[in-house]
């Protein structure tokens, strides 16, 4: 069981790449709205606590595979009537368990590289990032980065290279971080801080079914509302959106797509091995596999993220369950004209 859960999990990022809708953005428009703008200022700083984790349970067992926690700054350096020029700033990062989760351990060795870098970014007025100024300049640190990255990776997982060649996973890896498109992708907390921005969602709560671009069944339940004042942090106009997203893959699509994984990241004969292991597992089961995600974005009544909330659970073929968490909360605010008289620099214990 493990070692086909072992092979089922180098798929998984895959698969929720296409089982996985923005489904909160697609919210129809009504009288009755929220509106994610930012009113943000220059000067306006922000800092934030980033927890990411991964859980792997199958019956009564459940694996902890490690977990990463950053704390990041984010400034606005210039405010415009077109937009904002920001910048974010890695401040640590800190890594749990995942002794055999080489994605931690990838991630360990990029922070040694970018820790000095800081990204700058720009958005609309509205908040939605537009550009990254300066993605080149992480382009190429990530490129001599990748080079130590790999002779770790590779070195600590003897014949790795002759099931998965190393010069095409690099490849990979190099080609999606080739773009200023790719470079986006590589500071997902963006994305998940400022995703919705630009978006208004009914204050009424929302459920549909439907058929996700990918061409999965999925049903989605969308609600949002101002949320009370429950400590000094908390101002009246706080808002709150949340969403859970179930899509259903059938076994035939889910062997297709874990076929296509193998083929790009494998040999030949290793993909062709595995796929027929794989097969094998999943034959008596029958079954496909359900990506259920929960998400709730908490926003200040200025537009400034408060708390950003992900849980994605995988149900694989009823064999095992496999959850991963992201949560980026706010440790440290410093605001300009919007910043109420009687407060000043806030920082908050987590």
């Amino acid at each position: 069981m493990k070692k086909i859960l072992t092979i089922i999990s180098m798929t998984i990022m895959a698969i929720s790449l296409h089982a996985q809708e923005t489904t909160l953005q697609n919210v129809e428009q009504e009288d009755s709205t929220i509106a994610v703008i930012a009113y943000f200022c220059k000067d306006d700083t922000m800092e934030y606590l980033r927890r990411q984790g991964k859980y792997k349970v199958v019956g009564n067992d459940t694996t902890d595979m490690g977990n990463i926690t950053e704390k990041f700054r984010i400034a606005v350096t210039d405010s415009t009537s077109e937009g904002y020029k920001m910048e974010i700033t890695p401040i640590s990062m800190e890594v749990e368990g995942g002794e055999n989760n080489y994605v931690i351990k990838m991630a360990q060795l990029l922070w040694n590289d970018l820790k000095n870098l800081r990204c700058r970014f720009s958005t609309d007025e509205l908040g939605r990032v537009q550009h990254i100024e300066n993605w080149r300049e992480i382009r190429d640190v990530l490129k001599k980065s990748y080079v130590l990255v790999f002779d770790s990776l590779y070195t600590s997982i003897p014949g790795l290279d002759s099931v998965m060649p190393r010069k095409q996973m690099e490849g990979l890896i190099r080609l999606g971080s080739s773009t200023e498109d790719g470079i986006k992708e590589q500071y997902d907390e963006l994305e998940m801080l400022f995703g919705m921005h630009g978006n208004e969602v009914n204050m009424e709560s929302v459920e549909s079914d439907d058929i996700s671009e990918a061409g999965y069944p999925t049903h989605t339940l969308v609600e949002s509302f101002y949320s009370a004042q429950t400590d000094e942090y908390d101002r009246e106009g706080d808002y709150v959106i949340q969403a859970r997203t179930d899509t259903k893959i059938s076994f035939d699509d889910m062997t297709d797509l874990m076929s296509s994984t193998f083929g790009v990241l494998f040999t030949g004969e290793a993909s062709d091995s595995i796929n027929k292991y794989v097969n094998m597992a999943l034959e008596e089961k029958k079954e496909g596999m359900t990506v259920s995600n929960h998400e709730q974005y908490c926003y200040s009544y200025n537009g400034w993220p408060k708390l950003m909330q992900k849980v994605t659970e995988i149900d694989i073929a009823g064999l095992a369950k496999r959850i991963e968490y992201d949560s980026i909360e706010w440790t440290f605010r410093r605001w300009g004209v919007f910043t109420f008289p009687e407060e000043e620099d806030k920082e908050k214990d987590l």
